[in-house]
């Protein structure tokens, strides 16, 4: 068994500027694939597990993502910027770091109390917006708590 170490990348955001901003923190990660292959030898996306075991919906169905999502919890620490989001199944421990998070994106979570997560196949944040544009972007609404 072959077991990696996965660096998550993740960046804050929020969906608009004033009271009614969303937080939101995109992740990727430079290793896309694992050891796992479809029946046709395509390496499997390394987040297609957690994708079905944490109930991500694609970004553009919103209708999909607007109610919170089971089983998943954030909590962002005000007094060092650390973030802590897991989630069910193959989500459990999904992300624990540090954001860099700037003051509205600080005020935003503080005032709506839930997050907007984000990912998809990309190598580097400056793909991100062409995977959502192709459908292959997932997101995900949580519950808050800051602290």
């Amino acid at each position: 068994m072959t077991i990696h170490t996965l660096e998550m990348y993740a960046w804050p955001s929020t969906s608009d500027e004033g009271p009614d901003a969303l937080p939101m923190v995109h992740f990727t990660t430079e290793q896309l694939v694992g050891d796992e292959v479809t029946p046709e030898g395509v390496p499997v996306w390394l987040f297609d597990t957690a994708i079905r075991d944490g109930g991500w919906v694609h970004f553009t169905d919103y209708e999909g993502w607007a109610a919170t999502a089971a089983g998943w919890n954030a909590v962002y620490r005000q007094e060092d910027d650390a973030l802590f989001v897991t989630g069910p199944g193959a989500c459990e421990g999904w992300y624990q770091g540090y954001l860099g998070a700037p003051e509205d994106w600080r005020a935003a979570a503080a005032a709506q109390q839930k997050l907007v997560l984000l990912t998809a196949p990309v190598p580097h944040p400056s793909h991100y917006a062409h995977a959502v544009e192709q459908g292959a972007g997932f997101a995900l609404l949580v519950p808050l708590s800051v602290i």
